[in-house]
Parts: C-alpha cells; structure tokens; sequence
C-alpha cells in the first residue's frame, strides 16, 4: 500500500478519536492510555505511579558491589602480601662521633620497609632495620649488638633478631620470654642457648674502628638461621601496624589536621633526625644530625646512593632511662607507661597516643577510640625519651 500524506492524516484523526473515547488525553501518557485500553491496571490516581513503575522496569537493574578478596596486606607494608618470609630485624650501628667513630653512611637501609630509631647508652641512637623476608635483604650494617627497646617490638610478631651481642637485659627478655630460638647473635647471660651470627668485614678503607666495620645479608641471615634450625617463613595474618587497606585503594590524607612538611625528632644533642616532604613521591626524605660534621646530611644507602625516604613517620614518646643500679648506662624503655604519638603521612599532622601493655603485645596506636591508619608504604618509627619532646618540632 502507498502511504500518502492524506491516509497519514486520516490516520492519525482516527488514533486521536480513538484515544478521546476511552479517556486519554492531551497531558495523558500514550502508556497510560495503552495500559487502560488493555485492562492493565487502573489510571487514576495511581496511573503516575504504575508509569512510574513501568519506566523503573525498563532501566537495568543497578549491580552490587563484588564482595573484596580476603584481606592478605605484607605485615610491614600494608599492600598485598606477595611471600610468606618472617620479618628479620637486624640491629645497625649509627655511631657518627668522629672520622673513627663512624658506622655512616649504613648499608641496606633503603630496603627496609621499616626503620626503628631509639636512644641507647651514651646518648647514641641505634637503629633497627626490619625486612619482610630474609630474601629481601641485601647487603646490611655496620651491625651492631641487640638491645631490649627493639627486641620488645619485634617479639609479638615472632622476628628473626640478628645482631651481634646484646646487652644482659636484652639477654634476660630473651631468657624470660622464651625468644632463645629466633635471637640470633646474642650472648649466653642466664644459660641462654647462643646462634652463632654469619657476617663479614669491611675495612672501609682502614679510617674507622674495627667494631664499624662488620657486615651481614640475606645469604648469610639465611645461612645462620639454617645452622639454628629457625624456619624462615611464616603465616602473618595481621600487620604491624594498621594501613589503609589496599584492596579499595583507600588513602589517608589527614584532612583537616595541621601541616607538616618538615619535622624533626630529637633523641639526644648529637642524634636527631630530620625530615622533609616530597609532593612528588608523598614521601619524607630523611637526614640525620652529625656531631663530627656539626650538620644535618643526607641519609642515604651507601649500596644505591638513595636517600631513606618513608609514607610513614610515626614519633611515640616514652620514658627512657639507665636501668637502675650498675647497668653501663643501657637505656630501659618504659612501654607499659604509654604515652603520646604524633603521626606524619601525606605532608600533615596527627596527635594521637600509643600503648603497648606487654613485651609480647603488638604496639597499638589510637587517637580516643579510634584506631589510627597508616598509609601503605615504608615507615620510620622513633622511640623518643619524653623528656626530649620539648625540642621535638615540625611546621608546614
């Protein structure tokens, strides 16, 4: 058939007459008129809500979500888990008094995920590297002997400690809480089994002292642990600390909290470290105060040149003193006090509080109730003496 302009009118006047005899009309839905005509439903009152109804049937259904994988972070990084290594945490020398008393710059130290500072005696600091596994260590040192401030961090989550020697306290928390069997290089105080630790020497060029010059690795961490019958792996099934989880990309970006682009943390006159953010990497890059060279200088890795950069700065302060009675000055932390933390991620400032009620308890770290995130990454975490907190500064 031939449709022309007048069967298209006469057309559309019969659909119109058709829709005024069973009540449509001009302000009417065609639908509405369709649903009457064919006895679907009534079109009264409730003719915009089954038009409604209809246009919503129409519409694709809105999916939910997927439900998120198993939460499986690397306990020290916070980001998927990609081995099942034990965290190693071998104890460096920070010395940097003069030309021979100098351990700096260390080895391996931009390979740690996370970098724990704290005073020991004479007013030196001492730092501990810790490793996700020992085969992600490389070359390390100078090494220097075990204390009890790092012991104690490291023992709720079943470390390896390698170090070479250690003082009686340390040995009397090993002997104390069973820990003989993953305290490497320590001493025999209190007829603690001893595992001989596996380094080698670099001279450094004859300058500094022979006790700055003694170095480990992974090989050889792998090796002593092997000779002690100590397993290198280990099923983690939490993180050291709490970090943004990884599986939804979360970030924390402290809105709201005071900027901070520069900080510094005292642990004595002549150890302080010092830091300074990076838009560009969102890491605080490191330096460290040197009394042979009256200056603040760059920490870098003497393996790669890298200078240490950290996501993380987490500053708790503490009670730190000699142990009572003939104890050389060794420096005993206080952990069951508690006491007041500052976070630094993504350039600003967090006030909160850390507690950490037993040696084998993890540290926690709250703000009230809320339990603190930190962002994923690697982190530097100071043990500072609170009488040390007046000199503790940062600003933007």
């Amino acid at each position: 058939m031939k449709i022309t302009r007048r069967l298209l009118l006469r057309c559309t006047g019969a659909l119109a007459a058709c829709m005024a005899l069973t009540g449509a009309s001009a302000q009417g839905s065609f639908w509405d008129w369709l649903r009457r005509l064919f006895g679907m439903g009534d079109a009264g009152a409730a003719g915009g809500a089954s038009s409604a109804a209809s246009a919503a049937s129409l519409q694709p259904e809105s999916a939910a979500p997927p439900p998120l994988p198993p939460y499986d972070a690397d306990p020290l990084t916070g980001e998927a888990k990609t081995g099942r290594g034990r965290m190693v945490g071998v104890m460096v020398n920070n010395i940097s008094n003069s030309a021979r008393q100098n351990a700096r710059p260390q080895r391996g130290l931009s390979a740690a995920p996370l970098l724990i500072e704290s005073r020991v005696e004479g007013n030196i600091s001492r730092l501990c590297a810790v490793y996700s596994g020992v085969d992600a260590i490389p070359e390390v040192g100078p090494l220097r002997s075990g204390r009890d401030q790092f012991l104690q961090l490291l023992m709720p989550w079943q470390a390896l400690y390698y170090h070479d020697g250690e003082s009686i306290f340390c040995t009397q928390y090993v002997h104390q809480w069973d820990y003989a069997g993953l305290n490497i290089g320590g001493k025999g105080y209190f007829g603690t089994p001893v595992h001989p630790h596996v380094a080698h020497r670099d001279s450094r060029g004859g300058v500094v002292a022979f006790e700055h010059t003694e170095f480990t690795s992974g090989p050889e961490i792998r090796e002593a642990a092997q000779n002690a019958g100590i397993g290198l792996t280990y099923d983690y099934d939490a993180t050291f600390f709490p970090f943004a989880d990884y599986r939804t990309g979360a970030e924390e970006l402290l809105e709201g909290c005071a900027a901070a682009r520069q900080v510094t943390v005292r642990h004595s006159a002549n150890y302080q470290s010092a830091f300074r953010y990076s838009e560009a990497d969102r890491a605080y890059r490191m330096q460290m105060y040197s009394a042979r060279t009256r200056s603040f200088e760059d920490a870098v890795d003497e393996l790669n040149g890298a200078q240490l950069a950290f996501e993380n700065l987490l500053v708790c302060f503490a009670p730190i003193a000699a142990y009572a009675g003939d104890s050389g000055d060794v420096q005993e932390v206080q952990y069951i006090a508690g006491g007041d933390a500052w976070l630094f991620t993504r350039g600003r400032a967090r006030p909160c509080q850390w507690s950490k009620p037993a040696p084998d308890l993890p540290l926690q770290i709250a703000d009230g109730a809320e339990t603190v995130l930190l962002n994923r990454g690697r982190t530097y975490l100071a043990i500072v003496d609170v009488d040390e907190q007046p000199a503790f500064t940062f600003n933007a």
